[in-house]
């Protein structure tokens, strides 16, 4: 089975790969083969995951079985890097990106990537050379499509103004512990924190343009600060999450899982477990429709005020 570019429309659950560096290459075997047979075709992964290491593992998988590669999605990402003192840096230029997508493709044993990401906001970044390095990227068919990842909307519209190739994903942290992208759209006009405008209205901007949702850290709270799941600190939330996990006969995860793609049709969620149990409860969510009160409910729960 060859994938179809159709097939990303139906990939609402996406297999994150941040934290395979602790697998061995069967172990990894295993969980990519669990995920294509259970529907999950989409593979996310940053060249800054482990320094490289989590893209090379990968590449070892494809190697060994490259039976694989036409059953997958590959999505990586550049833009993150660490100077020398160890500290985070920011690059956008140019040279850097398309040096990045081809050491990454080296790493990972392959000619080409499906979805390259802008990994985070580069001060410095010029939007003409990034559309430069776009072009010749996809001129030279090393990646077929492009998007961002915690992106404001004017760097987008920024982009897209110097550029006819698409941007067509911003990969943001949202969730039950993280909703600060929607709290503000709920809270317009109020002279609150909560209608306090943090993400300048991406939210619709998003919408508006059809690009695509995807859910980083969606069970975590914080800046990845850990899971909200039987967490003492979301004491209503986890009751809310019980209760409709009862009534629909699911796991929390589910109904957390649920409570995202509601929001559009091509919300994805990125789960970055590397269980099977937790990617199956994170599957199960595909299947439910909460009501409107339900997933109003939940929002609730978490402590967000709703005017």
């Amino acid at each position: 089975m060859k994938i179809n570019e159709n097939i990303f429309k139906e990939q609402r659950i996406i297999q994150g790969l941040m934290r395979i560096n602790n697998l061995s290459v069967d172990e990894l075997y295993n969980l990519i083969k669990f995920d294509i047979e259970n529907g999950i075709n989409y593979f996310d992964l940053a060249d800054f995951y482990s320094n490289g290491e989590c893209e090379r593992k990968f590449g070892e998988v494809l190697k060994l079985h490259p039976e694989l590669r036409d059953k997958m999605i590959i999505q990586t990402k550049c833009g993150i890097l660490n100077d020398h003192e160890g500290n985070k840096y920011f690059d956008l230029s140019y040279e850097h990106i398309v040096d990045s997508v081809k050491n990454s493709l080296k790493r990972m044993n392959l000619d080409s990537i499906d979805y390259l990401l802008f990994h985070r906001p580069d001060i410095f970044m010029d939007a003409n050379e990034v559309a430069r390095a776009m072009s010749y990227l996809k001129g030279e068919g090393f990646v077929k499509h492009f998007g961002v990842s915690n992106f404001p909307h004017e760097m987008v519209k920024f982009m897209k103004d110097e550029t006819n190739i698409p941007i067509e994903i911003n990969q943001l942290q949202l969730g039950l512990g993280h909703l600060d992208l929607i709290r503000e759209v709920l809270n317009c006009n109020m002279n609150s924190e909560e209608g306090t405008e943090h993400t300048g209205e991406l939210f619709f901007y998003m919408k508006r343009y059809n690009i695509v949702l995807q859910c980083w850290s969606p069970f975590q709270h914080g800046f990845m600060e850990g899971s909200i799941f039987n967490n003492p600190k979301f004491k209503e939330l986890n009751e809310t999450l019980e209760e409709f996990a009862t009534k629909y006969n699911t796991s929390k995860c589910a109904i957390a899982t649920c409570f995202l793609l509601m929001l559009s049709k091509t919300t994805q969620v990125i789960t970055g477990s590397t269980n099977i149990k937790n990617i199956k409860e994170c599957l199960d969510g595909k299947n439910i429709k909460l009501e409107k009160w339900e997933w109003y409910k939940l929002y609730r729960s978490t402590g967000n005020f709703l005017p």
